[in-house]
């Protein structure tokens, strides 16, 4: 059966590539965040990878700056991930609300400069992975 019946309901493509699913494209313009519904995990895509995706029912408590939007630190049970911007409160509120699929950090070799002054902008995106967890065993946090 050639046609795939259920194609208009996929959210990805079923094209495959080398015989697997079809990796996502870079989107033509940056986004700092993209919302989702119940999210299980987070997508924390640094400008250089590696990149994490911790579920969602370990994280432990966000901290931010409220209006001012500037930076927040995401703490789960294995790691903190410190992030710095501007206008980052939606984000904020969807890490909160396990509504975020990924955040990622801007890169200027992938994506010009955003036009909108007023979108979410992630400069940097730190993460610290805790000591006692990862095994580092001198009380320094292992850093990525």
């Amino acid at each position: 059966m050639a046609d795939d019946l259920l194609a208009q309901f996929r959210r990805t493509s079923s094209a495959t590539w080398a015989g697997a699913v079809k990796p996502p494209s870079v989107p033509e313009e940056y986004v700092a965040f993209a919302p989702k519904d119940r999210s299980q995990y987070l997508d924390i895509r640094p400008a250089k990878p590696p990149y994490h995706s911790p579920r969602n029912n370990l994280l432990i408590n966000v901290a931010h700056d409220g209006p001012v939007g500037t930076n927040f630190l995401i703490t789960y049970t294995t790691m903190s991930v410190l992030v710095r911007g501007s206008n980052l409160q939606e984000v904020v509120f969807a890490i909160q609300n396990h509504m975020a699929g990924y955040i990622q950090e801007f890169d200027p070799e992938k994506w010009p400069k955003p036009q909108n002054d007023k979108a979410p902008f992630i400069e940097s995106i730190a993460v610290h992975f805790h000591a006692d967890i990862a095994g580092a065993g001198n009380g320094d946090p292992v850093r990525h």
